[in-house]
């Protein structure tokens, strides 16, 4: 139970979140800060040349997320909810 996960291990008691939707959960899904990956809800025409990993708004392909990792691991993953990061 929860309880017990927090007694094993660190009880995260205070964080905060994006304005946006996105951008939290592509921090979620990250492990990375939401400037790092997705800093808004951008269309999926808006296009930055200057980046030189995606250059759209969203967590790239190429980008590792935590539910990879963790499979990768031995864990059993499991898609619920609205879990999109972005475009």
């Amino acid at each position: 139970n929860f309880d017990r996960l927090c007694s094993n291990g660190v009880e995260l008691d205070q964080h905060y979140v994006h304005a946006m939707c996105s951008p939290s959960r592509s921090s979620f899904l990250s492990g990375r800060l939401p400037t790092n990956v997705n800093l808004d809800n951008g269309f999926e025409t808006l296009h930055n040349p200057k980046d030189p990993i995606s250059g759209y708004s969203g967590i790239p392909l190429n980008m590792t997320t935590i539910p990879a990792k963790l499979k990768a691991a031995g864990y059993a993953t499991h898609h619920v909810g609205k879990w999109d990061a972005g475009f």
